[in-house]
């Protein structure tokens, strides 16, 4: 009782902050992520090139990241505009919008630090460090997704924000890769750097049915983005 009491007390705080400050947070954390991209994004495709693996998706297939900024850059601009649903829900989706594009933005020039002379070898300090950072930033979009399962279905708030999806399906994908990068770091190659490909492949693919709600109770209200965005991949 004292924990949902807690939780009620925690909401209401939340919906006592004006809109606009909320608004305007998301736009800061967004266009941090946007800036940080823009500086060190760059270093990317090379570096993945140095940690290739057996499951690393074809290049194109990273051009997601332009629908996915495109997309997320009208929900920053819709906001402010009071979009039918997004009243209710922005006091608890901006705290988890802030926090997911401030990390996936630092994943960025921590990743971009890493060493690839030292692939095979152990890696170095900021290839471990930008991993445990973007298989920790997968359930904070996890969490995002859940707070827009009460979103009207196909209203105008529900396409607006559909980017944030997209978003959380792609980085639960990147998690795996980057879980892949690390095996490939510690210089395992053929057999053992194949299983842990499969294993992780298993993982992603029973978090895959979960989330859609294909598998069990459906927590997130069957959010759509993410089967395509698979296949996509």
């Amino acid at each position: 009782r004292d924990s949902r009491q807690q939780k009620s007390a925690r909401g209401t705080s939340m919906m006592a902050v004006p809109a606009v400050l909320w608004n305007c947070a998301n736009l800061a954390a967004f266009s941090i992520d946007m800036v940080l991209n823009g500086i060190w994004g760059r270093k990317i495709k090379d570096l993945a090139e140095a940690y290739d693996h057996v499951a690393i998706p074809a290049g194109p297939a990273f051009s997601i990241w332009g629908i996915i900024f495109t997309w997320e850059a009208v929900f920053v601009v819709a906001q402010f505009f009071d979009a039918p649903g997004f009243a209710n829900v922005l006091p608890e989706l901006s705290p988890w919008f802030c926090l997911t594009q401030l990390m996936q933005g630092l994943w960025v020039p921590l990743f971009t630090r890493s060493d690839p002379a030292r692939v095979g070898s152990g890696g170095d300090i900021w290839l471990w460090v930008s991993t445990v950072l973007l298989v920790f930033t997968a359930p904070c979009f996890l969490k995002l997704v859940a707070v827009l399962a009460a979103l009207p279905p196909l209203g105008a708030a529900y396409w607006f924000s559909f980017g944030i999806t997209i978003n959380a399906a792609w980085v639960l994908l990147a998690a795996g890769l980057t879980i892949n990068q690390a095996g490939r770091a510690l210089g395992f190659a053929g057999t053992k750097l194949s299983s842990v490909a499969v294993t992780v492949l298993f993982i992603t693919v029973c978090l895959e049915l979960w989330i859609t709600g294909l598998v069990g109770t459906a927590p997130f209200g069957s959010p759509k983005a993410f089967l395509p965005v698979v296949t996509w991949a």
